[in-house]
């Protein structure tokens, strides 16, 4: 198959303030004004981004952003935009255990942006839970899902997705090494920091480009591309704190492709990593 030259992602920065979305004695789910408000900025951001010049392939939405209950409306925003969602759902109750997880949904049509009759759509969850979720329900009562997904976005190439602090899983990332051509975060994170160096670091070390979609609580949702031009690299970056925000960024798919193979020079992007070797 003949891979696209870019893939386009389309961001919603959704705010949703920890502090005040999960209180006692209701900590599992969000009160109703935040979920209110972060399905009314879920809307807002579709609207933004399909009615915009450059029409994503794939949207990303932050961990915890999409309320219980709202997930059928989430399909229908999703069939009728043309593009994949990776949305953060709120944390739901699964064999009595707090369980982390987010949502792919696939329009029937996609990756035309033909508007779909329906959707296809599976659920991955968090291995690792942060110390606020730790404190907030207790290490026991937690669910922990250690599987790891690689999404085949056809012409878009291999897709790896996690939640937040499962993007400091090394396990993880020896088995995406090789195997991905992207890999796709979202987080609730305070932490920007850390995670805009990691962000480099796994570029260069899965050889591969990495996007985080952070909470709009505290911003820096980051798009980051293992170009040799050191002024290549950071493709996408927001900074601030409290502050919503629609984004559409461009990564390189086919080009990257041909330098992850063993033996080609790289001219456009970095030296591939020691040991780096290309799984079909």
């Amino acid at each position: 198959m003949t891979l696209s030259e870019q893939l386009k992602i389309g961001f919603i920065q959704t705010v949703v303030e920890g502090s005040v979305a999960w209180q006692k004695p209701h900590l599992h789910r969000m009160c109703s004004y935040s979920e209110e408000k972060a399905w009314y900025e879920i809307r807002k951001g579709f609207i933004e981004l399909v009615n915009g010049y450059d029409k994503p392939n794939i949207i990303v939405i932050p961990e915890l952003s999409v309320p219980l209950g709202y997930q059928h409306e989430l399909r229908r925003l999703c069939a009728s935009s043309g593009a994949v969602v990776i949305a953060g759902l709120d944390f739901i109750c699964v064999k009595d255990k707090i369980c982390n997880r987010a949502v792919v949904i696939t329009p029937r049509n996609w990756p035309s942006f033909d508007k779909s009759t329906s959707t296809s759509f599976f659920h991955f969850g968090k291995m690792f839970y942060s110390y606020e979720e730790v404190e907030m329900f207790g290490v026991n009562n937690l669910l922990t899902q250690p599987e790891i997904f690689i999404l085949d976005a056809a012409e878009f190439g291999k897709i790896g997705v996690a939640i937040c602090s499962d993007f400091f899983d090394v396990e993880r990332f020896v088995v995406y090494k090789g195997r991905i051509h992207h890999l796709i975060i979202i987080s609730h994170n305070k932490d920007t920091e850390s995670y805009y160096f990691l962000a480099e670091a796994i570029a260069r070390l899965v050889f591969c480009n990495v996007i985080i979609c952070n909470t709009g609580e505290f911003g820096d949702s980051i798009g980051f591309a293992p170009y040799k031009d050191t002024f290549r690299r950071m493709i996408y970056r927001h900074k601030g704190k409290d502050l919503f925000s629609t984004q559409v960024i461009s990564l390189p798919v086919n080009k990257l492709d041909e330098e992850q193979v063993s033996g080609v020079k790289n001219v456009v992007f970095k030296s591939r990593p020691p040991g780096y070797k290309k799984v079909k």
